[in-house]
C-alpha cells in the first residue's frame, strides 16, 4: 500500500509491503525492516531498523494516525489536497484540522511572521498531539482557532500570505 504523510511541512510517501515474517517500508528512497513484536488495540510492539519500539495509532477515514517517541504522523492513502491547500484568492494558504480534535496551543498570531515549519498550531486527538506547522515562509493573516477550542476535521485554522 501506498501512503503519503506530511511532517514538518514536507510530504512524504510511504511504501508498505509484505516482506517475510514482517514488512518492508520505503520511505523518501530508504528502506526500513519491520516486524510486529505484538499489538493490542491502538498500540504496536514492532522491530523498526533493528531496534523495538512502541507505536500508538488511531484511523480515521483514509487516514492513519501515528505516535512514535513523542513525534505524531499522519498518514493518509494518495488523494489531491491535503492538509494545507491553496485559497482561491492570490498567495494565501489555509490550513485545515485534519482531524476533530482540541486545540492545545496556539503558537502565533495575525501579523507575524513565519518561516517554514515553524509550529503554529498544537492540537490533540485521541491521546496524541499533532503539530501544524508553516509549510513556507508567509506572514500570518488570520488566526481561526483558539486554544481549548474543539475543532472538526477540515475547518480552516490558520491563513497565511506568501
Amino acid at each position: 500500500m501506498i501512503y503519503r504523510y506530511q511532517y514538518g511541512g514536507q510530504v512524504y510517501e510511504v511504501n508498505l509491503e509484505r516482506h517475510a515474517g514482517g514488512y518492508r517500508a520505503h520511505i523518501d528512497g530508504q528502506t526500513y525492516e519491520l516486524e510486529i513484536l505484538g499489538e493490542q488495540p491502538g498500540q504496536i510492539y514492532l522491530n523498526f531498523a533493528g531496534r523495538p519500539v512502541s507505536i500508538e495509532w488511531a484511523v480515521d477515514g483514509t487516514q492513519r494516525w501515528f505516535s512514535m517517541e513523542g513525534c505524531s504522523y499522519i498518514l493518509e492513502k494518495p488523494a489531491a489536497g491535503g492538509a494545507a491547500r491553496r485559497a482561491e484568492t492570490g498567495g494565501e494558504q489555509s490550513l485545515r484540522a485534519p482531524m476533530p480534535a482540541q486545540v492545545r496551543t496556539v503558537f502565533v498570531q495575525a501579523g507575524e511572521q513565519v518561516e517554514k515549519g515553524d509550529d503554529l498550531l498544537l492540537l490533540e486527538a485521541m491521546k496524541m498531539e499533532i503539530r501544524l506547522r508553516a509549510p513556507y515562509t508567509g506572514r500570518i493573516r488570520r488566526v481561526l482557532a483558539a486554544e481549548g477550542d474543539t475543532v472538526e476535521r477540515d475547518q480552516i485554522l490558520v491563513e497565511i500570505e506568501s
